[in-house]
C-alpha cells in the first residue's frame, strides 16, 4: 500500500526534502470546537460526484468557468514518474443545467505549460484571465534542483493572452530550497494564500498569506501565526467569499485522524476559533481541497475516508442554509430608481428582475432563459441552422422587485458578483444593465425608461389541418386593413408565435409554409386585449399521412443536416466550456423531442494550422460532445460521433488562401448534426 502523502501524492515522495516535514516548536493557542454535526439548522448532505471519479486519484478541485478543474494521475498511456506512476494532470468538468459536473477532459492550459512534470492545485482570477498553478520548479519544461538535487514545488502565474495562455511566471517568493504550493486568491484579488515549509514557520507546512500590490508586485509572505498553524501540517487553503479561511490539518487536538478540514472567521483579525467540520466531511484518514460557492451553500472535497471509486474522491456537500458560523458573502444595499426619460416623473409598479450574470451568459438553476430555433439555412437544401435565442423580459419568470410610488425599489447585491438587470413597465422599452459590485457603499442604479410604440399583442399556434401537427418555421405577416402597416414574425419549434403590433385595428394575418397552401387569418386587436389565433395549414399534397404530416410541418426529416455553428471553443482545445454545453443542451431537448432519433455528429474546423493536429481536435470534441450527451441520458448507440478536421470547409478559406477573417474561419468551426433515423415526436 502506498504511503499516503499531504500535497500532490508522489511529488511530495519524489521532490520534497525530508526536511519539509520537520517539526518545529509552537502551539495553537486559538480555541477549537467541533461544528455541530445533525443541526437541523444548518444541514448538510454529501455525495460522491461519480462523473469525475476513477479508481486513480482525484483531487484539489477549482471553480473554474462555470464548472471544476481538478487533478488526476488516471492517464493509462504516456510519460511516468521516478515510481511508474502517471504523472498528475488537469482536467475540466463543465457543470450541467443542475450545477453538477459533467464527464471530464483533458485539460491543458497550452503548449507553454506541457511538459513530462505533475501538475498540481490551481486557482484563478474571478474573469479566468489568470490562473495560479503549483508545478514542480521548472525552467522552461526542465527540472530544476535545489542543493541536495531534489526538487521543489512552485507557485506560477499563467496569464491568458490572444489567442491563448501565456508562459508561466515564477512568483518572487518562490525558492529552489522550499515549497510553495496550493495557492487560493481572494475575492478581489489582492491576497494570495498558500502553504510552505519556508524556514522561520511553526511546523512541517504552515499557511501564509502574501499582498498584492497596487503596481500588480507581489509583497513578502507573512506567516498567518500559531493561532492557525500547529507544529505539524496546515494545508491546502481556501478563501471563500464570506472571508472564512477552509484548510486542512493533521496538528489539532480534535482530528479525527490524519488530515481534517477545518475553518477560521476573520483568519487576518486574530481570530479566536477555529472550527473542526465534524461529520460528515471528516473521518479517520485524510480530507482536504474544500472549496465553497460564492453563496456559501454548496461546495466540492476530497476524501480519501469516505467511501468512493479511487484513493481519493471528490465529494460534493449541499448545505441548503449554509454552513453553521461561516458567515455570509459581503453584500452592498442596491437602491433602483424608476423614472420616465422624458418627464423625470418616477414610475410605479416597475418590475424589476435580477440575473446573476457570467462571461458565457446568464447562468441560474432555477429558471429557463433560453429557446431554440431551428431555421432554414438558405441555398442549402434540407439543412437547418440550431439558435439558441434568450428569452424577453416577460419570459423569465415572476420579478424580483417592483418599484414604489416614489419608483424605487431596495435590493441586497452579494459583493464581487456581477449581475444583469432587467426594468419592465407596460408601455415603456424595457431596459437592461450589467452590474458589478466591486467596493462597500451602497450601489445607487437609475432607469430612465423610454415610451415604447403601441404594442398590441397577437399569440396563437399554426397547425397542420391533418393530425394536428405543430408547424415551425411559418412565416405571418400581419397587414393593417386601413393603414397598411406591416410586422412578420415566425412561428417557433412549437409551433407558436407573438406579434407585437403597433395600431388597434383589423388586421389580415398572411401565413406561409413550405410544404403547406397559402393561409390567411382575420385578427382583431386593441388595448388590454390579447388577440388569440389558432391557424390550420392544410399540405399542398392531398392525403398526406401522419408520419409524412410530422417532418413536413417541422422541417426536420431523416437527412436534414442540423448546423451548430455557435460553438466557440477555446483555441486549440477539445475541452468543453459552457458555450458548447449550452448547444448541447438545444440538442438533447431535440433528441428528447425525439426519442427514436439516431444521428451522426460531426466536428470539423477551419483550414488553419496543421491539417493532422485538426482531425485529431475535431475525433477529440466528437468524443467529448458524445460523453456528454450520453452523460445526460441519451443512449450512447443513437449518436455516432467522429471529426472531419479541415476536409469540408463552408467557404473559399482554404489552404492557401490569406485573406480570411476570423469570422469567416469561425464559420468553418462547427457541429453538424445528420439525422440518420426520426421516428415518432412528443407532442409539446
Amino acid at each position: 500500500m502506498k504511503q499516503k502523502l499531504i500535497l500532490l501524492l508522489p511529488l511530495l515522495l519524489l521532490f520534497t526534502a525530508s526536511a519539509a516535514l520537520a517539526q518545529t516548536s509552537g502551539k495553537s493557542k486559538s480555541k477549537d470546537r467541533l461544528r455541530e454535526k445533525d443541526d437541523r439548522r444548518y444541514p448538510v448532505d454529501t455525495k460522491n460526484v461519480v462523473a469525475l471519479n476513477t479508481e486513480n486519484a482525484d483531487y484539489a478541485p477549482a471553480y473554474y468557468d462555470n464548472g471544476l478543474i481538478f487533478v488526476s494521475d488516471r492517464a493509462k498511456k504516456g510519460p511516468r514518474d521516478q515510481n511508474g506512476d502517471p504523472f498528475f494532470e488537469f482536467f475540466f468538468s463543465p457543470f450541467d443545467p443542475n450545477g453538477d459536473p459533467s464527464p471530464p477532459s483533458k485539460f491543458e492550459f497550452s503548449a507553454y505549460m506541457k511538459s513530462a512534470l505533475h501538475e498540481g492545485p490551481a486557482c484563478f482570477t474571478r474573469d479566468f484571465k489568470t490562473a495560479y498553478v503549483t508545478r514542480t520548479n521548472n525552467k522552461n519544461g526542465v527540472r530544476q534542483a535545489a542543493k541536495n538535487g531534489k526538487s521543489k514545488l512552485k507557485i506560477y502565474e499563467i496569464q491568458y493572452g490572444l489567442p491563448d495562455w501565456m508562459p508561466p511566471v515564477d512568483l518572487p517568493f518562490n525558492s529552489d530550497e522550499y515549497n510553495c504550493v496550493h495557492p487560493s486568491l481572494s475575492p478581489d484579488g489582492m491576497k494570495l494564500f498558500f502553504a510552505s515549509d519556508m524556514p522561520g514557520g511553526i511546523g512541517g507546512f504552515d499557511l501564509y498569506v502574501v499582498d498584492r500590490n497596487a503596481d500588480g508586485s507581489w509583497g513578502t509572505p507573512v506567516n498567518l501565526g500559531p493561532k492557525i498553524n500547529t507544529e505539524k501540517k496546515e494545508v491546502y487553503p481556501f478563501i471563500s467569499f464570506s472571508g472564512a479561511l477552509f484548510f486542512s490539518s493533521d496538528g489539532r487536538p480534535n482530528s479525527f485522524g490524519g488530515l481534517d478540514l477545518y475553518y477560521v472567521n476573520s483568519p487576518l483579525k486574530d481570530p479566536e476559533e477555529v472550527v473542526n467540520l465534524n461529520v460528515p466531511f471528516n473521518t479517520d484518514k485524510d480530507e482536504k481541497s474544500l472549496i465553497i460557492d460564492a453563496d456559501g451553500k454548496t461546495g466540492f472535497f476530497v476524501s480519501e475516508g469516505k467511501k468512493g471509486k479511487g484513493k481519493e474522491d471528490i465529494f460534493k456537500f449541499d448545505a441548503p442554509n449554509g454552513l453553521e458560523g461561516t458567515g455570509k458573502p459581503e453584500s452592498n444595499v442596491a437602491k433602483f430608481i424608476v423614472t420616465d426619460a422624458k418627464t423625470g416623473d418616477p414610475l410605479q409598479g416597475a418590475a424589476i428582475r435580477i440575473l446573476q450574470l457570467s462571461d458565457e451568459g446568464l447562468v441560474s438553476a432555477n429558471k429557463d432563459f433560453y429557446s431554440i430555433e431551428l431555421l432554414p439555412v438558405q441555398d442549402k437544401k434540407n439543412a437547418l441552422s440550431m439558435q439558441i435565442v434568450r428569452k424577453g423580459a416577460d419570459d423569465l419568470g415572476a420579478p424580483d422587485l417592483f418599484s414604489n410610488a416614489g419608483g424605487e425599489a431596495r435590493s441586497d447585491f452579494n459583493r464581487f458578483r456581477h449581475y444583469l438587470v432587467f426594468v419592465s413597465l407596460d408601455g415603456y422599452r424595457t431596459a437592461e444593465r450589467p452590474i458589478s459590485v466591486e467596493s462597500d457603499g451602497e450601489v445607487i442604479l437609475r432607469f430612465n425608461l423610454a415610451e415604447a410604440p403601441p404594442c398590441l399583442r397577437a399569440g396563437g399556434i399554426v397547425l397542420a389541418s391533418e393530425f394536428g401537427t405543430r408547424i415551425s418555421n411559418a412565416t405571418l405577416k400581419f397587414v393593417h386593413k386601413i393603414t397598411g402597416a406591416d410586422v412578420t414574425v415566425r412561428t417557433t419549434l412549437n409551433g407558436e408565435f407573438d406579434a407585437c403590433l403597433p395600431i388597434e385595428g383589423e388586421y389580415i394575418a398572411y401565413v406561409e409554409r413550405d410544404g403547406f397552401k397559402p393561409q390567411n387569418e382575420r385578427v382583431t386587436v386593441g388595448r388590454g386585449k390579447r388577440a388569440y389565433s389558432e391557424v390550420r395549414m392544410r399540405p399542398l399534397v392531398d392525403n398526406v399521412t401522419a408520419e409524412q404530416s410530422m417532418p413536413l410541418a417541422n422541417g426536420v426529416s431523416e437527412g436534414s443536416v442540423i448546423i451548430l455553428d455557435k460553438i466557440f471553443y477555446e483555441y486549440n482545445k477539445a475541452t468543453l466550456n459552457q458555450n458548447a454545453v449550452r448547444h448541447l443542451e438545444a440538442l438533447l431537448e431535440l433528441l428528447n423531442r425525439y426519442p427514436e432519433m439516431e444521428i451522426d455528429l460531426a466536428v470539423h474546423t477551419d483550414t488553419r494550422g496543421d491539417a493532422q493536429m485538426n482531425q485529431l481536435l475535431t475525433d477529440e470534441r466528437a468524443k467529448n460532445a458524445k460523453t456528454y450527451l450520453t452523460y445526460r441520458g441519451i443512449a450512447a448507440l443513437r449518436i455516432n460521433a467522429f471529426g472531419k478536421g479541415e476536409t469540408e470547409p463552408r467557404n473559399r478559406c482554404v489552404d492557401g488562401v490569406d485573406d480570411c477573417s476570423d469570422e469567416q474561419h469561425q464559420q468553418n468551426n462547427r457541429l453538424e448534426v445528420k439525422i440518420r433515423k426520426l421516428g415518432k415526436s412528443i407532442r409539446p
